[in-house]
């Protein structure tokens, strides 16, 4: 479904006017990066969301996808924490001490019930398509910023680089070819902004700044017009009045 990643493109390009991105031109010294205590609550949450969503699935078409992502992503928040330590963002604070930003728990309360509530074809959609789009974008603009700094160290960073554009399109063939106009497109259209929306507030949120929903790409089908036939009234002769009949 080429148009299905051609919109989700179009979300991310929005996503990446936004604050946060345009933020990273700013960025010269460690406490510029206070943003890596939300990372850590995405991370982990987020992982455990794909290991949910495998545990639930007992659609043998799509366990070994759910399965292969959630185990290329399970040591992605102990690689961050690792990171976290060995360049002092921890400072004897626990990893996960500062609280998420209410942003930040809308976005992963939409990846929990998308993997508990959604059907499997939606989740591809919400937690791949989405979210892994969204994070190649994330890892690719940041990563330049951290070499700069000379903070570029361990796994975490460079294997995102790695499996994101990989984890994107992970089991969107299982989908099938879905008309963007149909009942199902529309569905994963909702999907997309929704998804792109959440993000957006959320990476928004991590440098101070409010955002609105993104612009929908798409327009619902209006209505078929219905017309209300009302019967007509019995008709009567000229200069005289019909009167309601009394029962007997």
């Amino acid at each position: 479904m080429q148009w299905l990643l051609d919109q989700a493109q179009r979300y991310r390009a929005q996503l990446r006017t936004g604050p946060f991105f345009q933020n990273l031109a700013a960025i010269e010294r460690p406490s510029d990066l206070a943003w890596v205590h939300q990372l850590i609550h995405q991370s982990r949450e987020f992982t455990q969301a794909l290991c949910m969503r495998y545990s639930l699935c007992h659609d043998q078409r799509y366990q070994r996808i759910f399965a292969e992502h959630a185990f290329e992503e399970a040591d992605h928040p102990d690689q961050l924490i690792t990171w976290m330590g060995q360049h002092g963002f921890l400072d004897g604070t626990e990893p996960g001490a500062t609280p998420a930003t209410q942003e930040t728990l809308n976005s992963l309360a939409f990846c929990w019930r998308s993997a508990v509530r959604e059907p499997h074809d939606v989740q591809i959609i919400a937690l791949n398509v989405m979210s892994e789009g969204v994070a190649l974008d994330f890892f690719s603009a940041v990563i330049p910023v951290l070499q700069n700094m000379g903070l570029l160290s361990g796994r975490y960073w460079k294997v995102h680089r790695e499996v994101d554009s990989h984890h994107l399109c992970l089991g969107l063939d299982l989908c099938g070819d879905v008309a963007p106009d149909s009942p199902t497109g529309m569905r994963y259209q909702r999907v997309l902004w929704h998804a792109a929306t959440l993000y957006h507030q959320m990476l928004s949120s991590w440098v101070g700044e409010p955002a609105e929903p993104m612009t929908a790409l798409w327009t619902e089908p209006a209505p078929a017009r219905r017309f209300l036939h009302l019967p007509r009234p019995p008709s009567v002769a000229e200069g005289t009045m019909q009167l309601p009949r009394l029962a007997a």
